[in-house]
């Protein structure tokens, strides 16, 4: 059975909220990326290293329909020889400020 829109509040929570200026926050890649129960692969020092805690740049928050919170951050996603530029939405629990 879908869900029925209810009519919301006036001070309901707006979706979206700007950050101007950026936050500076830390973002727990184990916690963006977790290992899944019994994990068993071969760990290959070429690829990107997703076990550690990276700074980036907070630049938006949002609530998803069930209430959590999301921010969308960019940060640099490393492996040995490589570098990208990442612009995604987190969850909230991968995020502390700097």
């Amino acid at each position: 059975m879908a869900r029925r829109a209810r009519p919301r509040p006036a001070s309901a929570v707006r979706p979206f909220k700007m950050l101007r200026p950026p936050l500076k926050v830390w973002i727990d890649l184990n916690v963006l990326y977790p290992l899944p129960p019994h994990h068993a692969s071969k760990f290959n020092p070429e690829g990107f290293d997703v076990r550690r805690v990276v700074p980036g740049d907070l630049v938006e928050w949002s609530i998803t329909v069930d209430g959590d919170w999301l921010g969308r951050v960019t940060y640099e996603l490393m492996s040995r020889d490589r570098s990208e530029t990442v612009t995604h939405w987190v969850p909230s629990r991968a995020l502390k400020p700097l």
